[in-house]
């Protein structure tokens, strides 16, 4: 049908292989085959229609082809659009759907701030978490360094060296509660 009308071969055959099975190019060649039928304008088209013998359901698109059912297309979004403009009323349309939208952007803006706001909340509980673990271990490592202090053996040091250790070791010990 294509080299009949346009005089050369069609290059996009692998395209059409893929894609002829696809709602909006089954409407279509509907559209063309009906249009073609009423009309008879064309030789091709007559001969199109006497040649291929179709039912209004179904139509057979050459040899190694399966044959195509009419299917209603989705419509798009500019018909879906001017179908409610024309069912809810101009009046309507132009104050009810613009103060809808108003409400709806509205409640859509407080429910992002209040989705800020829970998730500056979450923040801050991470971040005193992770300070507190912080601190935690900071506490952890000074036990630690406290307790390599009280169990060093001084007997080896020199004197100034073991003087300080020693000084050390009642410090930590006092502070934990022993006397001596």
């Amino acid at each position: 049908m294509y080299a009949f009308c346009v005089s050369k071969r069609f290059q996009l055959e692998h395209c059409w292989v893929i894609l002829r099975k696809e709602l909006k190019w089954q409407f279509e060649h509907a559209s063309q085959h009906q249009r073609s039928n009423k009309k008879q304008k064309s030789h091709f088209n007559a001969s199109l229609a006497s040649s291929t013998p179709s039912t209004p359901d179904s139509v057979s698109l050459g040899e190694d082809s399966e044959p195509l059912i009419y299917q209603d297309r989705l419509i798009g979004q500019k018909a879906a659009n001017e179908r409610l403009i024309h069912r809810q009323g101009k009046d309507k349309v132009g104050k009810v759907t613009v103060t809808n939208l108003l409400q709806q952007f509205r409640d859509t803006l407080v429910e992002i701030e209040d989705q800020k706001k829970q998730d500056r909340k979450i923040m801050l509980e991470q971040q005193a978490m992770m300070i507190q673990q912080s601190q935690e271990k900071q506490e952890l490592d000074k036990i630690e360094k406290e307790e390599q202090i009280i169990k060093m053996d001084i007997s080896n040091f020199d004197p100034i060296s073991a003087a300080y250790f020693q000084n050390r070791k009642l410090e930590i010990m006092q502070k934990r509660g022993f006397n001596f």
